[in-house]
């Protein structure tokens, strides 16, 4: 074994489930932020965590909200391209699911239709970690699609696709 720097190690840890963070943005819309670094935390009561950027705009929309609703989902290849897009731009100025065409589903916090996997969930906590913010959720619902593949990061991070 070498000493490596973290970024090797990182890359090194692929492929990694994509997920997107799906909030409410002020004028109701949904904000959608991809995420690789997230994790179950507990079974019972069901419980995830993810961290998000302190500078990010999902960052201060979660940090803002009232409700502490978000859904953590895993997308589908069928929107592998656009997932991508979104995590190229932010959303204080874009509408992604509108921009991209990506098509929602739910009631008030809405999720994109092509998941396989929807954790709709209420903010517990949130903890501060060097420059990012990792919130941990408690999780209200689940729901699955078991006919759809969820994508995963590919060839650094660059490329997203099904295994």
């Amino acid at each position: 074994m070498r000493k490596v720097t973290i970024n090797e190690a990182l890359e090194n840890t692929a492929p990694q489930p994509v997920a997107l963070i799906c909030s409410l943005r002020p004028d109701g819309s949904t904000n959608l932020a991809p995420v690789a670094w997230w994790t179950f935390l507990e079974s019972e009561p069901p419980m995830i965590g993810f961290s998000m950027a302190k500078e990010s705009y999902t960052c201060e929309i979660l940090t803002a909200s009232d409700s502490g609703k978000v859904a953590l989902c895993l997308p589908c290849e069928a929107i592998a391209d656009e997932v991508l897009k979104c995590g190229s731009v932010s959303g204080r100025a874009t509408d992604k699911a509108k921009d991209y065409g990506i098509e929602l589903t739910g009631d008030e916090l809405k999720y994109p239709i092509h998941s396989k996997l929807a954790l709709l969930c209420t903010i517990s906590q949130k903890i501060i970690v060097g420059g990012c913010v990792f919130f941990v959720c408690n999780i209200d619902e689940i729901l699955l699609d078991e006919n759809q593949k969820h994508i995963y990061t590919l060839k650094k991070s660059e490329k997203l696709g099904v295994l």
